[in-house]
C-alpha cells in the first residue's frame, strides 16, 4: 500500500485517502491564508463554510486537525475563528455547493478537490490552500460485517480495492488518491498541493476524546 503514514488495522482495509484543506477560487481570492493563524486574522467580511462534526467526517476531520495543532488551546482558536464562519452545514455537498455559488470565500474540502474542476470542467482557478502547520489526513476504509452471508465474496471485494483496476477508477470517482500506486495518476493530480507535514490522530484516542473535542468546538463557535 502507498499511504502517507503508517496505518494498521485488523478489521478495516484502507482503499483511498486525501487531506483536508480549505478550497478557494483564485480568480476571486487574492489574499490567500496559508495558516490557521492567517485564517483567523482575515478581514471581518472574509467568510468560510465548514461542516458539522456530528454529521460529517470532514467536519470531524477539521476538529481533529485544529486539535492536533493547538492542543489545549483549540477552544480559544475556535472563538477567534468563529466570526469568519458563514454557516455550518450538515454535510460536504451542501457546504461545497454554497462555496461554488459564491456565498463564501473558502470551504472545507480536500487537497484533491481541484482535480475535479481541472478534469471535468477544464478550470484551474479552484485551488486548495497549503497550510504551513500541516494537513490532517482522511483515510477511507472498508470492512466485512460478521453477519455477512457472503464472506468469501466480501474478501474478494476487499482484495479488489487494492487492485490496479480499482486504482484507475477511484481517483476520478471519489477525487482522492488510491492506496495502490500501480498506475500513473491523471496528470491533473500532479498539480495539486501536497502537505509537507501530515496529521492523523490514533482512532482509539479519537473514540475516547471525541465528545470532549466536539464540546470544545461547540463552546467556541456558539454566538
Amino acid at each position: 500500500m502507498d499511504l502517507p503514514i503508517d496505518y494498521h488495522d485488523d478489521t478495516f482495509v484502507p482503499f483511498d485517502y486525501s487531506y483536508f484543506a480549505f478550497v478557494y477560487d483564485a480568480d476571486k481570492l487574492k489574499n490567500v491564508p496559508h495558516s490557521f493563524e492567517a485564517l483567523a486574522s482575515m478581514p471581518k467580511d472574509f467568510k468560510i463554510v465548514i461542516q458539522d462534526p456530528r454529521s460529517s467526517t470532514a467536519g470531524l476531520g477539521l476538529l481533529l486537525w485544529v486539535k492536533s495543532i493547538y492542543g489545549d488551546k483549540a477552544g480559544d482558536y475556535w472563538k477567534r475563528l468563529s466570526p469568519h464562519i458563514l454557516t455550518i452545514t450538515k454535510g460536504w455537498s451542501e457546504a461545497y455547493g454554497l462555496f461554488l455559488k459564491g456565498e463564501a470565500d473558502m470551504v472545507l474540502s480536500f487537497t484533491t478537490s481541484p482535480a475535479y474542476h481541472i478534469i471535468e470542467e477544464s478550470k484551474t482557478n479552484i485551488k486548495s490552500a497549503l497550510f504551513i502547520e500541516g494537513h490532517y489526513s482522511q483515510i477511507e476504509v472498508a470492512g466485512i460485517l460478521k453477519s455477512s452471508k457472503n464472506q468469501a465474496l466480501s474478501q474478494k471485494f476487499l482484495q479488489f480495492l487494492h487492485s490496479k483496476t480499482f486504482a484507475n477508477i477511484i481517483p476520478t470517482a471519489n477525487w482522492v488518491y488510491p492506496v495502490t500506486r500501480a498506475n500513473p495518476l491523471p496528470k491533473a493530480f500532479e498539480t495539486l498541493s501536497k502537505p509537507s507535514k501530515i496529521f492523523l490522530m490514533d482512532g482509539k484516542k479519537v473514540e475516547v476524546h471525541r465528545k470532549a473535542i466536539v464540546g470544545e468546538w461547540l463552546d467556541g463557535v456558539k454566538r
